[in-house]
């Protein structure tokens, strides 16, 4: 009995894991976000700041976390890009189903028995925060370009930077890859198997999520209510880096009403989809 404990245990930790990396190719989709919505979030902070109190227990958890991310990384991921291309409009209900579908138990983190000013002010800077990062300019940093010693810095410094995406709820990884200008570089790299080039920005990445993850669990441990008040404020915001590059650019310039019916109806359903697929992972999410 126990053994079929662990091992659906340890099922339901790829699984979370390969859900994670497969969303995060998604533009207003962020890891942490997905990472809260599934009920894993606390126990990869966790993992991370505390590895040298339980080496062992620490690394075998995250091992099995990174092999499902790693996975879906590496399959879903292209394929969600793909139907994110081809049928954007309506994928993207899905992804929005999902992620208004865990703000409920986002809410419960809170612990507040009724709705605060203080908790609105809170709200309102994560929703800002997230809003004005999807307002970055796209074309003004390219760190992707150039050669040599100061190239390979610029890397660890991106690397360190996309910690901050990878960990924060509500900050699209995909999104600051953009505005870095490595999005396209990144995915050349991973196709051609740059081993040097993956190498420096993951290891930068790693020396960021550790740098990250201490000071942000302190936060969540001695100020939980008003940070998880700005982490849904975070996670209300990432929806509209969903609705402005891929919804609104998808509805035809002459749509009228034999479009938006099938189309809004199609969209309410996939919708549905989303938030009930979250509801029924999140059942599992103190497993």
């Amino acid at each position: 009995m126990q053994n079929q404990k662990n091992v659906k245990n340890n099922l339901l930790i790829i699984l979370k894991g390969f859900i994670i990396g497969s969303s995060m190719s998604v533009p207003g989709v962020s890891g942490g976000t997905m990472a809260i919505l599934l009920g894993i979030y606390d126990n990869l902070i966790s993992a991370i700041s505390n590895f040298l109190k339980d080496i062992k227990g620490n690394l075998i958890f995250l091992i099995k976390f990174s092999i499902g991310a790693g996975v879906g990384i590496g399959s879903l991921a292209f394929l969600i890009k793909w139907l994110l291309d081809k049928f954007p409009f309506f994928i993207s209900f899905f992804f929005l189903g999902a992620v208004i579908g865990g703000i409920p138990a986002l809410y419960q983190k809170t612990k507040e028995s009724s709705l605060r000013i203080s908790s609105v002010l809170y709200f309102l800077l994560g929703l800002v925060i997230v809003i004005s990062i999807g307002f970055i300019p796209t074309g003004n940093i390219d760190v992707s370009i150039g050669s040599g010693v100061a190239h390979y810095l610029m890397l660890l410094v991106t690397g360190v930077v996309i910690a901050l995406a990878l960990v924060l709820p509500g900050i699209s990884t995909s999104h600051m890859l953009i505005v870095l200008g490595m999005y396209d570089s990144m995915l050349l790299a991973i196709t051609k198997f740059d081993v040097i080039y993956i190498g420096i920005l993951g290891f930068s990445t790693l020396i960021g999520v550790f740098l990250v993850t201490k000071p942000l669990e302190w936060t969540m441990k001695r100020f939980p209510h008003q940070t998880y008040c700005i982490i849904i404020g975070f996670v209300v915001g990432s929806t509209s880096e969903i609705f402005r590059d891929k919804i609104l650019p998808a509805v035809p310039v002459n749509a009228g009403f034999g479009w938006w019916i099938p189309s809004g109806l199609i969209s309410l359903v996939i919708f549905a989809l989303g938030y009930k697929a979250i509801l029924v992972l999140s059942k599992f999410s103190n497993d």
